[in-house]
């Protein structure tokens, strides 16, 4: 009998120890209760106004540590999002994670060159469905772009593009208050009534924070709304090293995390108990200076060590993987997207994101997506870890077996060889066989999956009545 053993299944990684974790928590408390943030919405400073926190220089906002800890115990600890279909799908929670496109729009060009004519509410549909036959995704990323340039209004009705295409749970962004409305009114429709979504809303909504710790009228507002109705939000940060955060990936998560803990006694004073998320983006500068580095290794870490202070802060996390500045599906592409997936499965953040970002994260990529879709299998066949129970020790049949024997036609082998990892895209022929085949590359292989999905793939279809009551709630002007 074994007593007091110690069982590792699966990989275990984390970046901070607790000491760290507790340092920059209690520096983040500094920076909130000391030098405060600036709010830019009236609506939100009369919010603080009324509570302990002091508000000076019209918008600079001081929270006190009471405050802030008050706030961060209301959020809860399970998160649900449900797709259209009304399953509990992604589910955020210890130990548990999910994979997501996106965001899905607009479209990198093809080869180098902008051949698709179809319409953005075409490509938007075509893209879900995508989304919605890959097996390894979990939820769908709205669209960076929702409207044709010099358009300053969301088309709400390519949201409903995406859900035609996919059953799945959706992360969205993007919209003023007023569109944020109409796309709760959308939800709700869905979800069977205001309670309903409460209970399993439909998607989960990005406000970003203008960092360092500024929050915008827009975001205020937006944030709110989402309070107020109980809208899961990540609370989404874009600390650029050197940039708009210190050059110091510790530096960062202490900026990061005060910005959270502003959103968090925000949403706090309008409605206590909304889902919150952490996230954005935490990199070091792209190659022109002015934008982010979405395959750089200090992103995967520092997203990383922020992930195991949202642990430790009982918070949802939403960790940016998959993405690469390269044009498309290549080499770097490939290097990019596999070490960052990686990381972020092994952190345990709840929600992984971007998959398919090409482009300097400006654009989306569907054979990337498709390449993205295998190496998530690689990576959780490695996630699955390594099993010492009797029957994979295999102590009998290696006995029975002895020196210079086989395995091969062993029922144990036939048993556990469905088990192994077996690549779609990837080719391990060998170079003779390779050269047979044509020489295909990763490229080739990802696109001729690509076609082959759309030309086969059929969601699974809405009722009419609810898709021409979407369209409705989308291109009302009201």
């Amino acid at each position: 009998m074994k007593i007091k053993e110690i069982v590792q299944t699966t990989p275990n990684f984390q970046v901070l120890s607790e000491d760290e974790i507790e340092r920059i928590y209690f520096d983040a408390l500094g920076i909130i209760e000391s030098d405060g943030a600036r709010v830019e919405s009236p609506q939100a400073l009369q919010r603080f106004k009324k509570s302990e926190a002091v508000v000076t220089d019209n918008n600079l906002v001081r929270i006190p540590t009471v405050l802030v800890e008050k706030a961060l115990r209301c959020h809860p600890r399970k998160i649900a999002i449900a797709g259209r279909n009304r399953e509990r799908s992604v589910r955020l929670q210890k130990d548990e994670l999910a994979f997501g496109a996106g965001p899905i729009y607009p479209l990198a060009p093809v080869g180098g060159k902008n051949t698709n004519k179809a319409s953005p509410y075409k490509e938007i549909y075509n893209t879900a469905r995508l989304v919605d036959h890959l097996p390894n995704y979990d939820f769908i990323t709205g669209p960076l772009v929702c409207s044709p340039k010099g358009n300053g209004s969301f088309n709400l009705d390519y949201l409903v593009a995406m859900l035609e295409g996919c059953e799945k749970p959706m992360l969205l962004g993007g919209l003023n208050q007023k569109a944020l409305y109409r796309l709760w009114e959308m939800a709700t429709l869905i979800c069977g009534g205001e309670k309903e979504f409460q209970l399993s809303p439909l998607f989960a909504y990005y406000v970003e924070i203008d960092s360092p710790l500024t929050l915008s009228a827009v975001e205020a507002e937006k944030l709110l709304f989402c309070a107020e109705k109980r809208i899961p939000c990540v609370c989404a940060s874009r600390a650029i090293s050197g940039i708009s955060a210190p050059s110091t990936i510790a530096g960062m998560l202490v900026q990061t995390l005060a910005e959270t803990m502003l959103v968090s006694v925000l949403s706090y004073l309008q409605n206590p108990g909304m889902p919150l998320i952490r996230g954005g983006l935490m990199t070091v500068p792209g190659p022109s200076g002015d934008g982010c580095c979405c395959g750089a290794p200090e992103l995967a870490l520092s997203e990383s060590a922020n992930s195991d202070v949202a642990k430790w802060l009982g918070l949802g996390m939403l960790f940016p993987a998959g993405m690469t500045n390269a044009e498309g599906v290549g080499q770097e592409a490939g290097i990019d997207c596999t070490t960052s997936l990686f990381y972020a499965f092994l952190s345990g953040a709840d929600l992984i994101y971007g998959m398919g970002l090409v482009n300097n994260g400006e654009a989306a990529s569907l054979d990337s997506m498709v390449m993205c879709n295998e190496i998530i299998e690689m990576i959780k066949q490695i996630g699955k870890g390594i099993s010492t129970d009797e029957e994979y020790l295999a102590l009998e049949l290696i006995e029975s077996v002895g020196p210079g024997g086989e395995y091969l036609t062993q029922d144990h082998t036939y048993q556990h060889w469905q088990e192994w990892f077996r690549p779609h895209l990837i080719d391990r022929s060998g170079y003779e066989s390779w050269v047979a085949a044509g020489q295909k590359t990763i490229k080739d292989r990802a696109r001729e999956e690509r076609e082959k999905i759309l030309a086969d793939h059929i969601p699974a279809k809405m009722e009419a009545k609810l898709l021409e009551e979407l369209h409705g709630l989308a291109t009302n002007k009201e």
